[in-house]
């Protein structure tokens, strides 16, 4: 086991009783966060205090956050439950989208995934009318649908918070939509009627779209662990981990790898997501009681296992709060949470070197410069 450190933690200058739901890459040395209040914040990786406010009310009911550029891009994705996509470039500074979309029936937005390569925004939808959607834009033409699949899922596509230590929370997006990491015709959806969907994006009849559909269970998380590898997660924490089928390779598949409910094994309350570095993907399991989060490392060699041996453990992490969101930082090479506590922390190896702690916002703070040590080195990355 090894541990990380807190160096840094900001409240983002977030009201009080406001709670964080996600945070994701911005651009080059800066992440952005949605909030409780229905914010929209960027902050830099290495000062948390130092950040700005997009918009203060993006959506009535904020739900979903994206870099549209993979962390390269100056412009962000969000959704919200009045049936909006925007579209903000966080260079602008007037608190006004560059882009809006609106979903049919004006129903609430669970989920967004982006496709900069094809200026394509996609939106999962709760269900409304027996209906729940996938509905697609060109950002050119927002006006317009590019593309609508409405009969693929029966329930929600979104991830709905249900089991019985977190409670019933807003929703927020996350990997409930993703596009294929290398074909950017491929996009992946996962629902609360149990069922992990495959599309190819480029047929607009439904069913000749569908090129896969697993059954999982009601569906928390999924997403691509790479080209040939999918992963589902319950709301009751069973995680499995699927081949993606090739349409054009005749060969036998490999089976399915049924992990059941995961809390027990990873000594964990809930896993807040499953986040994926460079070194291969990580399991974030919290544990209020315990007050830690630990990323636990899923090798795939030479067969698909959880390596607690091997964990990066998070004392403390949010105290009795759940944590929302995980991003593991290249480039700094350090791990940011948010959770609904009402902060952003940023974390680094023990013993590894490291600037000086960040001045710090928020009631328990304090001030330190640490001295400069060479040990451990992080290695989701």
């Amino acid at each position: 086991m090894h541990t990380l450190k807190a160096v840094a933690s900001s409240t983002l200058s977030l009201p009080a009783d406001n709670y964080i739901y996600s945070i994701v890459p911005s651009a080059p040395g800066t992440f952005a966060a949605i909030s409780s209040d229905d914010s929209l914040r960027v902050f830099e990786a290495a000062d948390l205090d130092r950040g700005s406010v997009v918009s203060p009310a993006t959506h009535k009911g904020v739900t979903a956050l994206q870099s549209f550029g993979l962390g390269e891009s100056h412009l962000l994705a969000t959704g919200g439950r009045d049936g909006k996509v925007k579209v903000w470039d966080v260079r602008a500074g007037n608190g006004s989208p560059v882009v809006e979309m609106e979903t049919a029936k004006k129903s609430p937005v669970l989920s967004v995934a982006c496709n900069p390569e094809t200026n394509t925004i996609v939106a999962g939808t709760e269900l409304v009318s027996s209906q729940a959607v996938v509905a697609f834009w060109d950002i050119r033409s927002p006006q317009e649908f590019r593309l609508q699949y409405t009969e693929s899922h029966n329930d929600d596509i979104t991830e709905h918070q249900t089991n019985p230590y977190i409670g019933t929370l807003p929703v927020t997006g996350g990997t409930q939509l993703q596009y294929h990491p290398t074909r950017s015709n491929v996009l992946l959806s996962g629902s609360t009627d149990g069922l992990v969907n495959i599309y190819d994006t480029t047929v607009t009849d439904e069913d000749e779209a569908l090129v896969q559909v697993i059954n999982h269970g009601s569906v928390h998380h999924a997403g691509f662990l790479s080209e040939r590898t999918i992963f589902a997660l319950s709301h009751d924490e069973h995680f499995s981990v699927y081949p993606a089928t090739d349409p054009d390779d005749a060969s036998q598949e490999p089976e399915p790898v049924h992990f059941g409910d995961v809390r027990e094994p990873l000594g964990c309350e809930y896993v807040a997501q499953l986040c994926v570095g460079a070194q291969g993907p990580y399991i974030a399991a919290g544990n209020k009681i315990d007050n830690r989060l630990d990323l636990v490392p899923l090798v795939s060699s030479p067969s698909w296992k959880l390596d607690r041996d091997n964990l990066w453990r998070l004392p403390r992490a949010h105290c009795e709060e759940v944590v929302r969101s995980v991003c593991l930082d290249e480039q700094s090479q350090s791990v940011f949470t948010c959770g609904e506590d009402g902060f952003v922390r940023a974390w680094r190896p023990v013993g590894e070197s490291e600037a000086p702690v960040q001045s710090q916002s928020g009631s328990g703070s304090a001030k330190a410069r640490l001295k400069e040590k060479k040990k451990d080195r992080f290695k989701p990355y």
